[in-house]
């Protein structure tokens, strides 16, 4: 049986990343024995194609960095894949993959899927990239999910197609190997304290600045462990509260000991799509105390629906964590339901429903 053949456009390629991108690589390598791909990527410190792994050796790397030319550089290449026979263009995030495809399919057939997810109508772009934004989701397929959050794109934008791709995560990595003790011990930390752990992009997009607000109501026996980078990066290394111990970027392969050494997940977003950092918690199996935004809901069990926050509450935050840490039967309740439930979002089913895309 012949293979759907893919032209994959992955805007960023770091194999050591901080960020969500390590899921697209993990995916490419996955899907390498279903679908014949070839993967342009935008940017990259990797020069040589040969070094990077991403399951197949049919990859560009854009060399171009200003913006006119790297637009007619991604549309001469997505022009050759076309000629090749790649009749599906999957572009993840890219504004130039999904217009230069646009242009390309207009002319030679093929079909533009192009994956956007979270709630992107909350924060202003400037006139131009509004305009484009709106034009991709209106002339080629959104992927994205849950349902629910593809309706409110249809509402919003005026989405006519879309596909759904949940976020997935590979529950073998993120199992626990060694008790909490253990784990917190070989970094370092104090096995006597409770430890909330934050994971994300430190913006106010992620709730970076509900972290110090939250982290003063608590005693000297909490720590709050920050990873990650961003725009919000100096103004909580200049806050003084001895409970709070900035990461800053840890990648995505180390980042597993950190889940596993601590005792509550805090993610105070103002808006999410279905976060990976909610499933690798679960995964871990960390009970968590999230913002009741975007797809979060679609992602908690009921024994965790108690522990989601409206957006900005801090009080909320705080008292759910609070409960978490010195209510047992609640936080052993908690994380059993979430070490069940998080094999609904295996990696076996981000594949089948990734392949099933263009099948």
């Amino acid at each position: 049986m012949t293979k759907p053949k893919v032209c994959y456009i992955l805007p960023s390629y770091e194999e050591g990343t901080d960020t969500h991108f390590f899921y697209n690589y993990e995916l490419l390598r996955a899907i390498a024995d279903k679908l014949d791909v070839f993967v342009i990527i935008e940017k990259s410190k990797e020069k040589n194609k040969k070094n990077i792994f991403l399951g197949t050796d049919k990859i560009y790397i854009q060399k171009f960095k200003n913006p006119i030319l790297r637009f007619f550089e991604i549309l001469f290449v997505i022009k050759l894949a076309r000629l090749r026979g790649y009749k599906n263009f999957y572009s993840h995030y890219s504004y130039y993959g999904a217009l230069a495809s646009w242009v390309i399919v207009k002319i030679f057939g093929g079909k533009v899927f192009y994956w956007n997810r979270g709630m992107p109508w909350l924060f202003k772009r400037n006139f131009l990239e509004e305009k484009i934004f709106r034009f991709i989701l209106t002339h080629t397929t959104l992927v994205t999910s849950p349902e629910s959050l593809a309706e409110d794109y249809k509402k919003i934008y005026g989405v006519k197609e879309y596909r759904i791709f949940s976020n997935w995560i590979d529950i073998e990595r993120y199992k626990p190997v060694v008790s909490k003790e253990e784990a917190k011990k070989k970094l370092g930390l104090d096995i006597t304290k409770k430890y909330v752990l934050f994971v994300h992009h430190l913006s106010k997009r992620k709730g970076a600045d509900f972290i110090a607000p939250v982290a003063e109501k608590f005693g000297e026996g909490v720590e709050f462990l920050v990873a990650g980078d961003g725009p919000y990066m100096s103004e909580l290394k200049n806050e003084k509260f001895k409970n709070l111990k900035i990461l800053g970027k840890i990648s995505q392969r180390e980042v597993v000991q950190y889940f596993h050494a601590a005792d509550v997940f805090f993610m105070p977003s103002r808006e999410e799509g279905s976060p990976h950092v909610i499933l690798e918690a679960m995964a871990s199996g960390i009970p968590f105390v999230a913002s009741r935004v975007g797809g979060i809901e679609e992602l908690t069990p009921p024994a965790q629906e108690e522990f989601l926050c409206e957006s900005e509450n801090i009080v909320c935050f705080a008292e759910k964590i609070k409960t978490l840490l010195v209510d047992t039967k609640k936080y052993n309740d908690a994380r059993n339901s979430i070490v069940f439930y998080v094999h609904r979002f295996s990696k076996e089913r981000g594949i089948e429903e990734f392949t099933n895309i263009f099948n």
